[in-house]
């Protein structure tokens, strides 16, 4: 398992840059460029986006959900311990924010897919997703600082 940690953590980098990067460019490039456009080249541009968005997004969600997952394998296991250190700690949080993500996603796919109605928190929805994938991200930095 250790020969694949750098590999698994390169996916894992990439696949986060990709989740927050379009996010950012969701909510603060996209919103900026509706407000200034008419509602019909908004609806064509978002019918566009939204095919690309449930086709790219979710793959990409599961890569980094999956890859998380044996990054954090690697530093809370039997061995290692749980709840020992500051990082194990902070490693629980990231996990606990990730999965609230996850459900946020199956919710919208299940929405569009399955039931074929509009997501009711669909206004509300990236900005949470957003604003946890932040938190995720700056925990990440500060959990190897301790």
């Amino acid at each position: 398992m250790q020969a694949l940690y750098p590999y698994t953590l390169i996916i894992h980098l990439f696949c986060a840059i990709v989740w927050v990067g379009y996010l950012f460019t969701d909510i603060v490039v996209l919103n900026y460029l509706f407000k200034r456009l008419s509602q019909e080249e908004t609806n064509k541009i978002k019918g566009i986006l939204g095919t690309i968005e449930t086709k790219v997004m979710p793959p990409c969600l599961l890569a980094l959900i999956l890859s998380g997952g044996i990054l954090f394998s690697n530093y809370i296991n039997s061995q290692a311990g749980y709840f020992e250190s500051p990082l194990q700690i902070i490693l629980w949080i990231k996990m606990f924010l990730a999965m609230i993500i996850f459900i946020l996603a199956l919710f919208s796919l299940s929405m569009f897919y399955i039931f074929k109605k509009p997501n009711p928190i669909g206004k509300y929805v990236h900005l949470i997703v957003f604003s946890l994938s932040a938190i995720i991200v700056l925990l990440a930095k500060i959990a190897f600082m301790v």
